[in-house]
């Protein structure tokens, strides 16, 4: 393979926002699995036929990506809970709250009441 197809490949990775890995040692770009098959459509459809995904229905190569790219984005919308980005987003946020309650529980209300009180409790 060219130094040119190469590029033309890592630039219709990057059109299609596809995050990969190139290991410059081994001539080699690896793709995460689940955007392996959109990389492959792309690919395909700029002529880089590297394992065509299993599309039978259109015969239209334009046709078939849209088709997809449209499942793509369907399966985005309507999976799981965890898989959507802005679920590890709200993780931090509710974990990052709850460390802030228990050490404002633990340790800040404790000095506060010792502070205050003095040693009239004893």
């Amino acid at each position: 393979m060219r130094l040119v197809d190469s590029v033309e490949i890592v630039d219709v990775l990057d059109q299609e926002d596809i995050k990969y890995y190139s290991d410059v040692k081994n001539h080699m770009l690896y793709v995460d699995r689940g955007k392996s098959d959109l990389a492959r459509v792309a690919l395909a459809k700029r002529g880089f036929v590297i394992e065509y995904p299993n599309i039978t229905k259109h015969s239209d190569l334009n046709e078939a990506y849209d088709e997809f790219i449209k499942q793509q984005k369907e399966k985005e919308v309507n999976g799981k809970v965890w898989e959507h980005p802005a679920f590890l987003q709200l993780v931090k946020l509710v974990v990052g709250g709850l460390v802030i309650i228990v050490l404002i529980l633990a340790v800040v209300r404790p000095m506060l009441r010792q502070l205050l009180l003095g040693d009239k409790d004893e």
